[in-house]
């Protein structure tokens, strides 16, 4: 009776709530839409940059998928650390190209995490609880922790503003005025900024898969064409001003 009940009081404010509702996700879909537009149009080739990367990333993988080996729990840690930094690189992606920047900054600091993670694992130190030693990564990377933690945990109001603000057509309006928009749009530098770092980052976790191809695997190494694929994508980043080498074995982003 408290089923039928509860059903027949939810319906008429589901018949009720249910344009509104529809209409808020409707402008997330075509502002998302138009902001990924945007987005691919500034990455330039960024995306190439992209496809060669990924594409070294699954050729790895697909290697040793289905393959039986040997293991231990920091080869276990290291495997289910791998496959979640993989799991969530479309949601990230597309968060970055959408323009939805606090949230695919927290996703990009999650990436960073894992990174520090594995590094962790494989020295053995790795912490029960907290977070990961971010000092254990690359100074081109560690520097960027506190930015990603600040979005993710949006304990910045500027962050958090420039998120969110409005910065179009104000003519007649009165003083100073701060509009808030509830719609993603597009920051060019932004866009391209963070998704050269998580380009970066996949690179970076690359380095990390190919100990464990050479190690725990038979004839499983990235092989000299993909390694030349994973250099032409950091000369593509080069070329696009978002990566400089200050020493030809270590990029800085």
């Amino acid at each position: 009776m408290t089923d039928a009940l509860n059903e027949e009081a939810i319906e008429p404010h589901k018949q009720e709530l249910i344009e509104q509702a529809a209409t808020l996700y409707a402008v997330q879909k075509v502002y998302g839409d138009q902001a990924k537009a945007k987005s691919m149009a500034v990455y330039g080739r960024l995306i190439d940059a992209h496809l060669l990367v990924t594409g070294v990333l699954a050729s790895g993988l697909l290697r040793i998928n289905g393959t039986v080996v040997e293991g231990e729990r920091t080869a276990f840690e290291r495997d289910a650390l791998f496959a979640a930094f993989v799991i969530g690189m479309a949601p990230c992606e597309t968060a970055i190209a959408e323009a939805r920047y606090l949230q695919a900054h927290a996703m990009l600091r999650q990436e960073l995490e894992i990174l520090a993670q594995l590094k962790a694992v494989r020295a053995n130190r790795r912490k029960l609880n907290g977070a990961p030693n971010i000092a254990a990564l690359e100074q081109s990377l560690a520097r960027l922790y506190g930015g990603l933690s600040a979005a993710a945990h949006v304990s910045q109001h500027d962050i958090v503003q420039s998120a969110t603000e409005w910065d179009g057509e104000m003519d007649g309006l009165p003083g100073p005025t701060n509009l808030t928009r509830y719609f993603p749009e597009t920051d060019e530098g932004l866009a391209r900024r963070s998704y050269a770092l998580h380009i970066y980052m996949v690179v970076r976790l690359i380095e990390e898969l190919s100990i464990d191809l050479a190690t725990r695997y038979d004839n499983a190494r990235f092989t000299e064409n993909e390694t030349e694929a994973l250099g032409l994508a950091i000369d593509l980043m080069v070329a696009e001003g978002m990566l400089e080498l200050v020493d030809p074995s270590l990029p800085e982003i």
